[in-house]
């Protein structure tokens, strides 16, 4: 199944479209683990069990591990967003049954069929849907039948969806206004409040420091980060190699995959895969590099920036699973062992004061920065309104400001600080206005737009109909997660307690 995916990991894009991942609505939901009882809510007056809920976990974890390339993502938050999607699915199938969604059984049977990764030779292979089943589904405890399942259930979601959104539409006039401010060059200035202005006018008492020790002296985040210590082979392309046309060296870089997958697969087949790691790479004359103490939030510093790729595989690994699918590398391919794990542990309680006392400081100084920036803002606005010059404004009140000229949101240059939050910005003015305060890292800025020329380029119209696609995906994605918003709302529907900031209070 290594080989499988790796060979198809071009079109799981493809596959996430036809089994429905566009309901990813990211709310602050908490681990399963938390929802205690047989029923953890109710939806449209009826209880949902347990089972329920861990079968909608279940669907939403297989797509997530698809779309991650056969291995879901491990970071903070990861058990938030599966309760999330897990939640959803189940509201929008509930939505299903009342308008009376049907899926026959022809059109789950197309959809399975139509699969990418099940195609061999152009048409659809049931050998490749055996062994998908066998290895991909087997290795996550779903069978077939729970397979076939989810795709009904996912094609039933994309109807309620269809339904729901069919009404939006987006006007030619939007699609003008939106090119324009993408694509036209504008002159704009940008007002800067650093956090650093506010620091030193901080002073934090013993008294905040010991309510922050009491409310987030326990919080994960202030122990000392688990450490992975790894081992890698590197399957790389030879110096000739490399200088080939890109036909060529493409073959010969999936002929190099090839011979990683194998050796990760002969070792996935190992009883003792860390020995076996080091013995097979010895027969193949591999050279084993071995790196110590690494953490997620401080990679590795490898040539061609492969760091954090190879920090997130190392941790995506367990002592059950210690050997990586081969992963793409500056050289060519690496398979990755992890040789020991260095569990997370508590700082000394003085340094875990101190980052509490800096935490609240920056916390303090960045309310202090943002209720000063709206002020600013505010006052701007009202002196611009009786005609005075901005240039003025910026000259008398001794502002930190620089004037762009020519900056294009759609491509903000490399060079210009804060570039893609300008861009954001800027793209919502029109001539003459003055933004409201908006926080970049570091501090905030105010953006005002004084001029902005017409497109330089050509008008295109497949451009047009990407600005057109792209408003509408947004505001139907925007609509949905606002109805979903909205059923959690409505009477006989009870999330459960853990997830009750999703929708109203219970009394």
């Amino acid at each position: 199944m290594l080989k499988l995916f790796r060979s198809h990991s071009g079109l799981l894009v493809l596959i996430l479209a036809l089994i429905g991942l566009s309901f990813l609505l990211f709310y602050n939901v908490p681990a399963l683990s938390r929802l205690r009882g047989r029923a953890v809510g109710k939806i449209a007056g009826k209880e949902v069990t347990l089972e329920t809920f861990r079968l909608s976990r279940q669907a939403a974890e297989m797509e997530l591990a698809l779309f991650s390339g056969g291995r879901g993502p491990r970071r903070e938050g990861l058990d938030r967003l599966l309760n999330e999607i897990a939640w959803g699915r189940l509201v929008f199938l509930e939505e299903a049954k009342r308008l009376h969604c049907l899926v026959p059984d022809e059109a789950v049977i197309q959809a399975i069929e139509g699969l990418p990764f099940l195609q061999k030779d152009g048409k659809y292979s049931e050998e490749l849907y055996n062994q998908f089943v066998n290895g991909f589904l087997g290795t996550r405890g779903i069978k077939g039948e729970r397979f076939v399942e989810i795709v009904r259930e996912n094609l039933l979601i994309d109807q309620v969806k269809l339904s729901l959104v069919a009404g939006i539409q987006v006007g030619p006039e939007e699609v003008d206004r939106l090119y324009r401010s993408e694509f036209g060059p504008a002159r704009l200035t940008v007002v800067r409040l650093s956090l650093e202005q506010f620091l030193p006018s901080i002073t934090v008492t013993p008294e905040q420091l010991d309510a922050e020790m009491q409310q987030h002296g326990s919080d994960p985040s202030l122990r000392i980060p688990e450490q992975r210590k790894i081992a890698y082979v590197e399957f790389a392309l030879s110096p000739e190699e490399r200088k080939l046309p890109e036909k060529e060296r493409k073959e010969a870089e999936e002929k190099l995959l090839q011979r990683a997958e194998d050796f990760a697969v002969a070792l996935s087949r190992e009883e003792v895969k860390k020995k076996a790691f080091f013995e097979k790479a010895q027969q193949l004359g591999l050279t084993v590099r071995e790196i110590g103490s690494i953490s997620e939030e401080q990679p590795p510093d490898l040539p061609g920036g492969d760091g954090p790729a190879l920090a997130e595989a190392a941790f995506a690994l367990s002592e059950e699973n210690p050997i990586s699918d081969p992963i793409r590398s500056a050289e060519g391919f690496r398979v990755v062992l992890l040789k020991e794990v260095e569990p997370s542990r508590l700082r000394p309680p003085a340094e875990v004061r101190e980052i509490l006392r800096r935490r609240l400081a920056e916390r303090l100084a960045f309310e202090k920065l943002l209720a000063q920036g709206k002020e600013m803002a505010q006052g701007l606005r009202k002196e611009l309104s009786a005609g005075k010059p901005f240039a003025d404004l910026v000259r008398e009140r001794k502002l930190a400001a620089e004037t762009l000229t020519h900056f294009v949101p759609a491509e903000p240059p490399k060079e210009v600080k804060d570039g893609a939050e300008i861009a954001l910005v800027s793209r919502l003015l029109e001539p003459g206005q003055l933004s409201g305060f908006a926080p970049v890292p570091g501090g905030g800025i105010l953006v005002y737009l004084e001029s902005r020329e017409a497109p330089a380029m050509p008008e295109s119209a497949e451009l047009r109909r990407q600005i057109a696609d792209g408003l509408r995906e947004s505001r139907e994605q925007e609509f949905l997660e606002e109805w979903l918003m909205e059923e959690n709302r409505k009477p006989g529907y009870q999330l459960p307690r853990s997830l009750a900031s999703l929708g109203p209070e219970e009394p």
